[in-house]
């Protein structure tokens, strides 16, 4: 995986002492009366994350087609988000004048007022089949963040039969803030004089950093025999972030069930020589509740306030006469480990897990068959 980085290349021109933009290929309508600012981007993305030590599920071109790849995902387009405070740079966010545009592509320029500003960008989705379900709500400009739709009910196997939401999992996005920008009327608050393009130039740098982060997730099947025969395909992992700070990267507070699909591998081969049957998938998150943001050269471990959440995987079997069952296993430990994504494994012992009679079995949803606590749990999860 090849690191990213953003870059802002920003080309200023004060009217009092720069010449205007004569050159600039592809230039939009600008005013000369009014500094230009030309902003080229460059991503680098730099997170390491093994993914191929500890996984033994795979990932086949089928996966890639239903799942997508298991890898970061390079932005072509992104959105910005500009707040101007004038001549203060302690004038608050919620009291700054905002505009916002698309930008496709890499290069973009605008007119920039004198004074102070922030800069705000995101990458776009890139969705093949146009079913995002990342929501990015910027109605508040000191408080931009972004969710998931909900995908569908859970209902538990309990006593009250407690329906409860079900979190699409968030594509992978990135975002980046820049702060205080200062749009200068002297010369000398620029870098260098671009003679070729009668320009002075300013540099500035942001990292664009992930939103949104990826678990491989895989239960080992351990002295299956035959009895377990695939997987209904439903699967998600719990207490889970609903949210994050688009601006800050901080996650929310509040912990949700993530949803994702998982596919089943028979005979694996295990480097101890072990012969066991996978089930695996690819899970993306915001992270857990009241997580720091990632940092180039923060640790992985968990530093949020919220350790008393535990974190677990519920996967539905399918059995060789036809039943379903839904089991669990905590990964509490594995997630606070390497809580900026990484691999989830999970064991499971097939001759403790009973098989449901024939003819028990639901109409296939997740949890509406039996829900076998595979550790004792008893997780309730908040709507």
């Amino acid at each position: 995986m090849r690191p990213w980085l953003l870059y802002l290349l920003v080309l200023c021109l004060p009217a009092s002492c720069i010449e205007p933009p004569l050159h600039l290929a592809s230039a939009e309508a600008l005013d000369p009366d009014l500094p230009v600012v030309n902003t080229e981007l460059e991503v680098q993305w730099d997170l390491r994350v093994d993914w191929n030590t500890e996984w033994h599920y795979g990932w086949t071109a089928d996966d890639e087609s239903r799942w997508g790849p298991v890898a970061y995902p390079e932005p072509t387009g992104f959105e910005v988000r500009r707040y101007y405070l004038g001549d203060d740079p302690h004038t608050p966010v919620a009291r700054a004048a905002v505009d916002g545009f698309h930008v496709q592509g890499t290069h973009f320029r605008r007119n920039y007022r004198y004074g102070y500003y922030h800069l705000l960008v995101w990458s776009d989705i890139d969705s093949p089949d146009g079913t995002q379900v990342l929501i990015v709500d910027d109605a508040k400009a000191d408080s931009v963040y972004a969710t998931t739709t909900v995908t569908r009910g859970l209902l538990r196997a309990d006593e009250e039969r407690t329906v409860t939401a079900l979190y699409n999992q968030p594509e992978v996005f990135y975002a980046s803030w820049v702060d205080q920008v200062y749009i200068s009327r002297d010369e000398k608050d620029y870098d260098y004089y671009d003679e070729d393009n009668r320009l002075w130039v300013k540099h500035i740098k942001a990292n664009l950093t992930p939103r949104v982060y990826i678990y491989l997730v895989q239960a080992l099947l351990h002295h299956n025999d035959g009895r377990i025969v695939g997987v209904s395909g439903d699967a998600a992992v719990s207490a889970l972030a609903n949210s994050t700070n688009v601006r800050t990267g901080h996650t929310g507070n509040t912990p949700c069930m993530v949803y994702y699909g998982a596919g089943y591998r028979a005979d694996v081969k295990l480097p101890s020589g072990e012969q066991v049957d996978v089930a695996g998938g690819k899970l993306t998150t915001f992270g857990l509740c009241d997580q720091p943001p990632y940092a180039a050269g923060r640790d992985t471990h968990y530093t949020g306030s919220r350790g008393d959440l535990n974190n677990y995987v519920y996967l539905t079997l399918r059995f060789r006469n036809g039943t379903e069952k839904t089991v669990t296993a905590s990964v509490t430990e594995q997630c606070q480990a390497q809580c900026y994504g990484g691999v989830l494994t999970v064991h499971f012992d097939c001759r403790e897990i009973e098989m449901p009679p024939d003819g028990s079995g639901g109409p296939g949803n997740l949890f509406v068959p039996t829900v076998e606590d595979y550790e004792n749990v008893d997780y309730e999860i908040p709507m």
